[in-house]
């Protein structure tokens, strides 16, 4: 029913993937809701159905196809329908429709007798298609551009869909926010030096998964840390010469200001006197937005204004 994906590297744009919606009619999957105030939470109940928990829908699944067979038995429309709308709220992935065989039940119902059973059929059938070639573009760009091997690749595509869409929907805003962290990941993998992300693939000191949760500054290689860094220092010393001051001192963002809370600092080390037959040093911070002093700590560990 789901065709299978081609054999060999396919040349895959990031532009080809195609968001739900686009093209033929998909079934509108409900999502689960929020429960009570806290931020983040979803419905632990019977509708959990993303791909970090895959197990729990494959079991789902293979119980509604256990319900379909038998109302297909009965050839009771109405409650071929319901069971249609039910099946609608699962996430049917590649593994899912592999584990279950589910897409064997529903495509044969596309050419039902009953018009809206034949319609739903068609509909789950049509969105099972597109999540599975969207998916399977992103893991084959892995491998054409980044020459990962395909295990790899599938596992960094899971972890990335794992991390844009927690509720495992492909669509709306997770689509948009799975195609992102594609882009995202696709730039750093095209980085070539030393610590890049590439290299660290390679040489195992990072997993495919877990590339998508880490942030960008993670990421980077050690030329583009050492640019970053350099960028800092440049903005910083830029806005101590529009305040028409020359910087006494080594420009930071390594303290905080007790006074407006800025990141944008100087600081230098003073001898202040000698201590168990060793010279003190204290570290005097100055805030480059409110002019804020105040001695960072010195080498008995205290601190103060």
């Amino acid at each position: 029913v789901v065709a299978a994906a081609a054999e060999g590297a396919i040349v895959l744009a990031e532009s080809a993937l195609v968001p739900a919606g686009g093209g033929d009619s998909a079934p509108s999957r409900k999502r689960p809701l929020p429960l009570g105030p806290e931020a983040g939470a979803i419905e632990p109940a019977r509708k959990q159905h993303s791909g970090m928990f895959r197990e729990q829908t494959i079991q789902g699944v293979l119980c509604v196809k256990e319900k379909l067979r038998s109302v297909v038995e009965d050839r009771d429309v109405a409650a071929i329908v319901e069971v249609l709308e039910e099946l609608a709220d699962y996430v049917v992935d590649e593994r899912v429709l592999s584990k279950t065989k589910i897409g064997i039940d529903v495509g044969a119902l596309q050419k039902h007798p009953a018009a809206d059973v034949a319609t739903r059929a068609r509909a789950l059938v049509v969105q099972w298609k597109r999540d599975r070639e969207n998916r399977l573009k992103v893991v084959n760009s892995f491998v054409n551009k980044a020459k990962l091997s395909e295990k790899d690749a599938r596992k960094m595509e899971e972890g990335l869909f794992n991390a844009a869409c927690p509720l495992g929907y492909l669509e709306g805003e997770g689509f948009k926010a799975y195609h992102q962290h594609f882009m995202r990941i696709s730039t750093h993998l095209r980085t070539q030096g030393p610590n890049s992300l590439l290299e660290r693939l390679q040489a195992g000191e990072l997993s495919p998964a877990e590339v998508a949760s880490l942030p960008d500054d993670a990421l980077l290689s050690d030329a583009q840390r050492e640019r970053a860094l350099a960028d800092r220092q440049a903005g910083l010393r830029e806005a101590l010469a529009g305040q028409g001051a020359e910087p006494d001192g080594t420009v930071t963002s390594e303290y905080m200001c007790p006074k407006c809370q800025s990141s944008r600092c100087l600081y230098r080390d003073v001898q202040t006197g000698w201590h168990n037959d060793q010279q003190d040093v204290t570290i005097l911070v100055q805030c480059l937005d409110c002019g804020e002093r105040w001695k960072a700590n010195d080498d008995h560990g205290l601190g103060g204004s």
